[in-house]
């Protein structure tokens, strides 16, 4: 009972803020500031960023897979 009261108010608060063009332009222009900062452009190229951190998952990887191949091959 509770729970679906929540969600009702949830529900119609998400409904109002999305409806009100003044707030949701507000809201838009936020998530686009956000988004400016995400790194998700250098996500592609983790040598750039930090090269020893990149050298190091690399070499995590290969451990992964020698392991796995030992193990096959006994």
């Amino acid at each position: 009972m509770k729970k679906t009261i929540v969600y009702s108010i949830v529900g119609l608060l998400a409904t109002y803020f999305m409806t009100n063009k003044r707030i949701r332009r507000v809201l838009e222009s936020n998530m686009e500031k956000e988004a400016a900062f995400f790194p998700i452009e250098e996500a592609g190229e983790p040598e750039t960023d930090n090269p020893e951190n990149a050298n190091m998952v690399d070499e995590g990887s290969q451990f992964g897979v020698k392991y796995y191949n030992n193990l096959q091959e006994e």
